[in-house]
């Protein structure tokens, strides 16, 4: 994409009452919006905006060089992100109101890998902060990065057990990306600048506000949907009635995002949305393996990159991108060595099919080990691409190698 093409798009985004509907229109009519940013009135109105809004695109047009924002943007060392961009995350391309442009400040392969979203009160408490950084610590060793707001509490934690996880494992990958309700060019809360900048050299900060707009009520709540349409998942730590967090929880339900709680204290009322979460369908999880494990099928669905935390040869000898460190099948493991298999259900699998000497079907495997048919097929898959197992034919596996 040239620059004056780019520069169309950043234009646009600042034109009041043209979002994403709006953009599309434009971009069937003109074929690219360059010829709509300069169109005359009569052309504006033939691609079907009201007047309206074709008077706000001339008066925008009038009162701003898109340059500014193209040098603005390099100086910073950030990108502007439009559809038409192969780096374009695609879990939010597919959204109805994906914005048309994402401005990124930091590394864009952390929109490439899949995610898991953490949101939760700005007001945690302490069970919240300390399960905000379990949760994300062991999102990211399993390979996985975690999205977030930025915001006080649940988020904020969410991203420091992020940072801290990537930092301490040595690895060359992304672990967080913080979507922001204002240009990448702020930060908000201001306490969070020294965390910002970690997460630009590990992760990314993203906005679809321009450079210059400030943080503002409204737009915590519309950025929610960004949150939500990067990852496969959402999970909600604390959230009282009425929290923000529950507006991702919308969005990732209209998204047809799976959508999960952590039960919190009975008496505890920042724990009363998640609880409310789990009455009206989703998930208790209570570890980043049950939502790891439940997530497989659907990165195998969308032909998603399989994250992982070994080397770039997995043990079956096939290459594997150092982008996708293997599954741990051991989440209670810290250390970045080969996957341990001491405790939980994937050691379970491995016992019975050790025990066993032969090829057992997924049905008698389930049986075995204790584990319900649900969980099954998605744990088979994660312990195939890690190594551990082999698929037979016929629904059979066995074990492809035997654990220290």
């Amino acid at each position: 994409m040239d620059e004056s093409e780019r520069g169309a798009w950043l234009a646009i985004t600042r034109v009041p009452g043209i979002g994403a509907q709006r953009t599309r229109r434009l971009l069937e009519h003109f074929g690219d919006l360059h010829q709509a940013w300069t169109a005359t009135a009569g052309s504006l109105v033939a691609s079907g905006l009201d007047r309206r809004a074709v008077d706000q695109l001339i008066a925008t047009r009038g009162a701003y060089d898109p340059r500014r924002d193209l040098d603005r943007l390099e100086t910073l060392g950030a990108t502007a992100l439009t559809w038409r961009d192969p780096e374009y995350p695609a879990p939010l391309l597919a959204v109805v109101d994906a914005p048309p442009v994402l401005f990124v400040r930091g590394r864009l392969d952390a929109l490439l890998a899949p995610s898991v979203a953490i949101v939760g009160t700005r007001r945690a408490t302490g069970y919240g902060r300390e399960q905000s950084e379990r949760f994300a610590t062991d999102l990211v060793r399993a390979g996985w990065v975690v999205a977030s707001g930025l915001a006080r509490g649940v988020d904020t934690y969410a991203h420091r057990g992020a940072v801290a996880a990537l930092s301490a494992s040595g690895a060359d990958r992304p672990g967080t990306v913080a979507v922001m309700g204002h240009g990448i060019d702020t930060v908000y809360p201001p306490e969070n600048a020294r965390l910002a900048a970690q997460i630009i050299e590990c992760g990314a900060l993203v906005s679809d506000y321009s450079l210059g707009v400030g943080p503002a009520a409204d737009h915590f709540p519309a950025r929610n949907r960004i949150i939500s349409g990067l990852s496969l998942g959402t999970l909600v730590i604390e959230a009282p009635p009425g929290s923000g967090a529950l507006i991702t929880t919308t969005y990732a339900n209209d998204q047809g995002r799976q959508v999960y709680a952590l039960p919190g204290p009975v008496s505890s009322p920042a724990s009363e949305g998640c609880h409310r979460l789990i009455q009206q369908g989703a998930r208790l999880v209570t570890s980043a393996e049950d939502i790891v494990i439940d997530l497989l099928p659907s990165l195998a669905m969308m032909g998603r990159p399989i994250p992982s935390r070994q080397g770039p040869l997995s043990p079956t000898g096939r290459t594997v991108d150092r982008q996708r460190p293997q599954l741990a099948i051991n989440f209670e493991e810290r250390d970045q060595g080969d996957a341990n298999v001491s405790g939980g259900p994937g050691s379970a699998v491995i016992q019975v099919l050790r025990d066993a000497s032969r090829p057992m079907h997924v049905d008698e495997i389930a049986r075995a080990a204790q584990i319900s048919s649900s969980e099954i097929a998605g744990l088979l898959m994660m312990l195939e691409l890690d190594g551990w197992v082999r698929d037979d034919g016929s629904l059979e596996y066995s074990l492809a190698r035997h654990p220290d």
